[in-house]
């Protein structure tokens, strides 16, 4: 406890001075960036940003949605109104670190992160990232996603509203208002999103099979996020609160469809930042702090025809986490930057689904009854790139984490990359990258089952990429493949007991081999614009453990993880008017690692077709575009699907979308 607030006195003093230091209001504000010393490709080799123009056509969807549709993540998701989890190059959803504004949002919990729970909306910039990108922060064995808040300045009256109705009574409205002055910033963004989700589908798990109607599916979401940012003489002060709430309702799987069974949870956190920088001729710092703060209530309810009670469950789930961080980035001799990192994080759970010994302590004002773990975690990280031969790069990294007094030891990374001098925009990548994944509070705490024996998980991973780019007045053109070799160690899994319950374990090795390719082009002609990307990923990933052996899946690919796994958009823009076609595809996917459990099921491969119309209403001024109306038709070939085995996707649905926008 001293130590923590030792760390947390530091951490206030440190930024009270640097405030001190600046209280005049600058001219002309530059943000010092690592161009001139070093060159784009570099910082673009291990991180691929999603188009902005594509997540301002999105801005009403979830990340699950921006992600499937535009992405080489593959999301597994439960449905409308169900959970999302991410899969990374292969790996789970604990291997995909996912970062706001520089922090983490993984669950101490869980581990993962619910990307349905987080709106395109509340975001101004999606990239992903892999290799030494990756290195900052632990967790992120595949890769991380990273989203972020990012306005400008001196763009005066904010004003955009968004409306849409689609299919199955679902709603959604958006509001955004504020001000940006030449050096502050306030804005104020707020939604709701709601469905009845009782959409027609096919059970399967039915003889003959059945035409059924979702049912207990319904849920609404809603949140607001303020933010402001002011700007001083060489410095920024950014803050910024995401506050969300959510009631669902999960549908009971096709073999329950008949049960009179109800499955709902409340959800609702709050995360908030503050965030001060200091530039100077050669570099910045950066002091940020955080407090997140998340809370779940889980109920499932099942009865008889008669009426009466027979299942009755109500958890209660509740975490907070403190994060402290001091970043520093400086330029030195030649072409060379420095970056340092120091982070301090407390992570503490309350969980009536832990043990209540006599170890743990208790949360007065949350129940009496309900145990609480925490944990410490102070890391180092230093990195160091520029160039060691005219077009050759070098990026160094290496990384500590102290967990509750214990060092999880030295992890490094290098990255080379070659620019070819006589093929302008050509780059090729070579990369190697030593990660590794706390356990999960869950992983050690839960009741029965959690094991307080488990070791880190740390993987090892080997990159290898082309990078090609090509611009021109009319025409552009980014292509991206690239080779991946990782092996984890000590990966942590969850195996049945002789006592009736699963236990986590740390398997002994998990292999993940595959090919990433990405296509990006853009061509105007007159008043046509016509623009084509896409996404292919081969993922091949096996369980080589002596578990995995003794169940006869020693080699075989793991669940819920395809091996091909594809996505392309066209849009064709004419004047005020567009039209754009998405296509997804994937896979097949084994929901067991054994062949011989009544569960076992290989999941077919689908594709996907969506299409959109949509025309832009220009009224007033040119700082004046107020109306955008779009028709969207999703799933246009009403394909039967299942991404989750016995969970019900819908068929062909309808969105109408109209926005209003003074900017």
């Amino acid at each position: 406890m001293k130590f923590r607030i030792f760390i947390a006195f530091l951490l206030i003093v440190l930024n009270i001075n640097l405030l001190a230091q600046n209280d005049t209001i600058m001219l002309d504000y530059v943000e010092i960036s690592a161009s001139h010393i070093n060159n784009k490709v570099q910082e673009k080799a291990m991180e691929r940003k999603i188009d902005t123009a594509i997540m301002q056509r999105l801005q009403t969807a979830s990340l699950s949605q921006l992600l499937i549709q535009h992405s080489p993540v593959f999301i597994k998701t439960y449905g409308p109104g169900g959970t999302a989890s991410a899969s990374f190059r292969g790996t789970t959803a604990s291997h995909t670190l996912v970062l706001w504004n520089g922090l983490q949002l993984n669950s101490p919990s869980l581990g993962e992160v619910d990307f349905s729970m987080i709106p395109v909306f509340f975001t101004d910039e999606v990239s992903l990232q892999w290799g030494s990108k990756t290195s900052a922060n632990s967790g992120g064995l595949g890769g991380v996603v990273n989203i972020a808040n990012k306005q400008k300045f001196n763009e005066g009256l904010i004003l955009d509203v968004k409306q849409t109705y689609g299919s199955f009574n679902t709603w959604g409205s958006y509001l955004t208002v504020g001000y940006s002055a030449k050096n502050m910033i306030a804005r104020v963004k707020a939604y709701r999103n709601s469905s009845d989700n009782d959409f027609t589908y096919t059970n399967i798990a039915t003889i003959p099979h059945q035409e059924m109607k979702q049912k207990n599916a319904d849920f609404v979401d809603y949140g607001v996020m303020p933010e402001m940012q002011v700007r001083f003489k060489n410095s920024l002060l950014t803050l910024v609160s995401w506050n969300q709430f959510s009631h669902r309702n999960y549908p009971p799987i096709m073999p329950n469809a008949f049960n009179n069974t109800k499955e709902y949870a409340d959800n609702d956190f709050s995360r908030n930042l503050i965030s001060y920088k200091y530039y100077w001729n050669s570099g910045r710092v950066e002091v940020k702090s955080a407090y997140f703060h998340e809370r779940q209530d889980y109920f499932l309810e099942s009865y008889t025809s008669n009426g009466l009670p027979v299942t009755q469950i109500n958890t209660l789930n509740k975490s907070d986490v403190f994060r402290q961080i001091v970043d520093l980035q400086q330029d030195l001799f030649r072409s060379w930057k420095l970056y340092a990192k120091v982070q301090y994080d407390y992570e503490s759970v309350t969980s009536s689904d832990y043990d209540d010994d006599i170890d743990n302590d208790t949360d007065a004002d949350y129940d009496a009854d309900v145990p609480r773990k925490n944990r410490d975690i102070l890391s180092f990280y230093a990195a160091l790139d520029g160039k060691i031969y005219r077009d050759l790069d070098l990026r160094m990294t290496l990384r500590n984490d102290i967990v509750d007094d214990k060092s999880a030891g030295f992890f490094p990374t290098a990255t080379l990359t070659y620019r070819m001098p006589f093929v302008k925009g050509l780059s090729f990548n070579a990369g190697y990258s030593h990660n590794y994944r706390n356990p999960t509070l869950n992983d050690l705490y839960w009741y029965p089952g959690g094991n307080e024996n488990l070791k880190a998980e740390n993987g090892k991973t080997f990159d290898f990429d082309i990078n090609y780019l090509y611009e021109n007045v009319n025409f552009n053109l980014d292509f991206r493949s690239g080779l991946y070799y990782s092996k984890v160690n000590d990966w942590i899994q969850w195996v049945p007991t002789n006592y009736r319950y699963w236990m986590p374990k740390n398997v002994s090795e998990v292999k993940a081999r595959g090919f990433e390719t990405h296509l990006k082009m853009n061509y105007k002609y007159r008043l046509w614009n016509f623009s084509l990307s896409g996404n292919y990923v081969y993922s091949h990933t096996t369980d080589e453990s002596e578990y995995a052996q003794q169940y006869d899946a020693n080699g075989k690919q793991l669940i819920y993880i395809p091996k091909h796994h594809a996505n392309a958009f066209a849009e064709v823009r004419w004047k005020s008017w567009n039209m754009n076609y998405t296509f997804e595809f994937t896979g097949e996917r084994t929901t067991s690692m054994n062949d011989d459990e009544f569960f076992a099921y290989q999941l077919p491969y689908y594709t996907l077709h969506h299409i959109s119309f949509g025309k832009q209403f220009t009224v007033g001024t040119h700082r004046m575009c107020p109306f955008r109306l779009e028709f969207k038709i999703n799933n246009l070939l009403n394909e039967s699907y299942q991404t989750v085995l016995w969970r019900a996707m819908p068929g062909r649905s309808y969105e109408i979308y109209l926005e209003f926008k003074i900017n």
